[in-house]
């Protein structure tokens, strides 16, 4: 079997510009050939502008990083403080947002809230293996129990999960080394150039965010 990447092709909400909906049809592509979806489920959908944010491919995040220890449960979320992400390496341009991912794979029933500065992270703080215990998001969590390395974080689940995806699905048991078409994207990020607008906007965020 050829290793494909069956998703739906990117677009097809672009009439839409920043509102939320979904698209009248969507296509897909595997191996060359092409259909053209119209079936509810099967259409892409935007929300705000931002086409299929889920359950098309997972999404790598930059700008958030996972740091284990082997003592801090499924290890500690890590915001970056400027633009200068590094995949896999907690350096001294990483906050940590005040509270640990819970060691245990399952349903999200709680979101965790530490430093004030970063009110705005909406992370799970406890889970539960039921399923009937769905409230406050009905999503997911994946971590690395008992975490004691370096791992980064993707969200939204793949058009291959079944049920597994949703807007806050999270997988933070990633490395930066895997890598599989079928499974993994990432979002576009524009870094404006280093002059003096771009330093005034950083200042302007780190005093916003609380420095």
């Amino acid at each position: 079997m050829v290793n494909v990447n069956s998703s739906s092709l990117t677009g097809s909400t672009a009439l839409l510009c920043n509102a939320s909906g979904h698209a009248t049809s969507t296509i897909n592509e595997i191996n060359g050939t092409t259909t053209t979806e119209t079936a509810v489920g099967k259409r892409t959908i935007s929300y705000r502008g931002i086409e299929n944010p889920w359950g098309n491919v997972w999404k790598m995040i930059g700008g958030i990083n996972i740091k284990g220890d082997g003592v801090s449960e499924g290890g500690m979320p890590c915001i970056c403080t400027d633009y200068e992400y590094t995949p896999s390496l907690i350096s001294n341009n990483y906050e940590d947002i005040g509270f640990n991912l819970p060691s245990n794979y399952g349903w999200i029933n709680a979101m965790g809230y530490g430093k004030a500065k970063y009110d705005w992270i909406y992370m799970p703080i406890e889970c539960t293996a039921s399923a009937d215990s769905l409230l406050p998001v009905g999503d997911n969590l994946w971590t690395a129990a008992n975490n004691n390395e370096n791992r980064i974080v993707a969200i939204g689940g793949h058009h291959n999960s079944d049920a597994n995806n949703g807007p806050f699905y999270y997988a933070a048991d990633r490395t930066s080394a895997e890598s599989a078409r079928i499974n993994y994207g990432a979002r576009l990020m524009y870094i404006p150039t280093k002059n003096s607008t771009y330093t005034a906007n950083i200042n302007k965020w780190t005093s916003i965010m609380g420095e």
